[in-house]
């Protein structure tokens, strides 16, 4: 049986993220039950701590270090600039100039739209490391 303290030591994400998203979905159990849906078909289909906005943008500017952490992990593996990985995500239609500017300016119009997508985007990644980890 694989646990959450067996899972963050042989996932290749950060241990913080993968807790935080634990916790963010109402715990252990609770994400175990939805990490196969979020693998399946996407975090935007609605799941608990991950629906609305004041929910995932709080949660990616609380844990904005290890998203960008690994945004950037992933953009190099794409060999594109971590701003312009984001902005590849199916659910934004920004440049990555509109993309920095919500990362770092609070007042951006998009940054609901971009904190929301990193949010969903930790959420999907924990799930992907976890069904992977299953099937290993």
């Amino acid at each position: 049986m694989l646990t959450l303290t067996k899972f963050s030591k042989k996932s290749h994400l950060a241990p913080e993220l993968i807790r935080a998203v634990v916790k963010q979905c109402g715990g252990w159990d609770e994400f175990k039950s939805i990490a196969h849906d979020v693998y399946n078909h996407g975090a935007s289909g609605g799941f608990s701590g991950f629906i609305y906005y004041t929910d995932t943008v709080g949660f990616t500017s609380k844990y904005k270090k290890p998203i960008w952490n690994l945004c950037k992990e992933y953009s190099q593996d794409c060999d594109l600039s971590g701003f312009e990985f984001i902005s590849k995500f199916r659910c934004l239609n920004l440049d990555i100039y509109a993309v920095a500017e919500a990362w770092f300016d609070k007042k951006s119009e998009d940054r609901t739209d971009v904190f929301n997508a990193l949010a969903w985007f930790a959420l999907e990644s924990v799930a992907y490391s976890f069904v992977d980890e299953l099937d290993s």
